[in-house]
């Protein structure tokens, strides 16, 4: 029997409640297996919460509950996709469910990151205020198609302080990992794009603002080159220590990638791939997870280090990047003039 996905977290909750006597065990074990308090069990147990990737396969294997009807899954290697359960019908959801993914990151025994992408990362696109801003906006009137801002132009103050409050505890996880990363000389790409594109039309209009977040793209570009050089990840404007997490950039041109992050820890494993952007996936299939590995090893291996020892590699990198956020500057500029 078909589950429809706004029903499937009830679905699913019901089948676990038949594993206990009463309710109040039911609260108390799932309590205890996530970690949350009576509170959060209570918003999820309602609905007003939705249960993450982790939580989903922690309380199915713990209970040997099946998330599908008729499929014991307790043992079976999971694909999770968030908006097949539920809809993203507001940015807070989205990076609320993003924060919880990014802190049950950090918390794992010895974690690894390998993260690639074929643009400038989320989490560094929103160190700064007016770049989140505008990048929330456009994931909101495209990807999620957001009612609250159809037919409205940018502004920062579209963002609600409890969006910018679970952005702020992504940054802040992401910062407390090690790892490495791929980068191509194309990671300015998207976003160039679509500053260009929401000024030609006129969702971008205030040419201060547009300005702001190209300066912002300078600002960022200096943090990554800081980063780079330093071997260290740390939070823009701040300075590394010899304790910041350990930081590897590899640049390579060879293979096209969507955003993919492989979790790498003593306890869990897993693979987050972006999917219809910046929507993702999670798998923690063995062998997806070993694939993707692999493809990871050799590119780094096939790629160029940035770091302080490729002293005019690295340079050169960096600077192509910020040409390419001058001349975008200039033809917006020029074009704000013209038309």
């Amino acid at each position: 029997m078909s589950v429809a996905p706004r029903n499937f977290q009830q679905v699913f909750l019901s089948r676990l409640q038949s594993r206990f006597r009463n309710r109040s065990e039911l609260v108390q074990g799932v309590g205890e297996t996530l970690h949350i308090g009576r509170d959060a069990v209570y918003r999820r147990l309602r609905g007003d919460t939705f249960l993450t990737a982790e939580e989903l396969i922690l309380l199915s294997r713990t209970f040997r509950v099946p998330v599908d009807e008729g499929r014991d899954m307790s043992k079976v290697p999971l694909i999770y996709y968030y908006n097949s359960i539920e809809e993203t019908s507001d940015d807070e959801d989205y990076f609320a469910n993003l924060s919880r993914h990014t802190k049950w990151i950090t918390d794992l025994d010895r974690v690894w990151v390998d993260f690639a992408t074929p643009e400038l990362p989320i989490f560094y696109a929103m160190a700064t205020p007016t770049l989140r801003a505008f990048k929330v906006f456009t994931y909101g009137i495209s990807t999620w198609r957001l009612r609250k801002w159809e037919g409205l132009t940018f502004h920062p103050d579209l963002i609600s302080p409890q969006t910018n409050a679970h952005i702020d505890a992504i940054v802040d996880n992401v910062n407390a990992m090690a790892g490495r990363e791929l980068w191509s000389i194309g990671i300015l790409d998207v976003t160039l794009r679509q500053i260009t594109y929401m000024q030609q039309t006129g969702r971008l209009t205030d040419p201060d603002l547009t300005d702001l977040l190209f300066t912002e793209l300078e600002e960022i570009v200096s943090h990554l080159e800081a980063m780079t050089r330093a071997g260290k990840r740390f939070k823009l404007g701040e300075t590394p220590t010899v304790d910041s997490p350990d930081f590897q950039v590899f640049h390579n041109e060879l293979s096209h990638t969507n955003g993919s992050v492989i979790v790498t820890s003593v306890e869990k494993n897993a693979l987050f791939s972006t999917l219809m952007s910046p929507n993702y996936v999670m798998s923690d299939d063995s062998r997806v997870l070993t694939d993707a590995k692999k493809w990871f090893d050799r590119l780094a291996r096939t790629g160029n280090s940035l770091n302080k020892d490729t002293g005019k590699y690295t340079t050169r990198y960096f600077w192509q990047l910020r040409q390419q956020v001058q001349i975008a500057r200039e033809r917006s500029q020029a074009a704000s003039v013209l038309f």
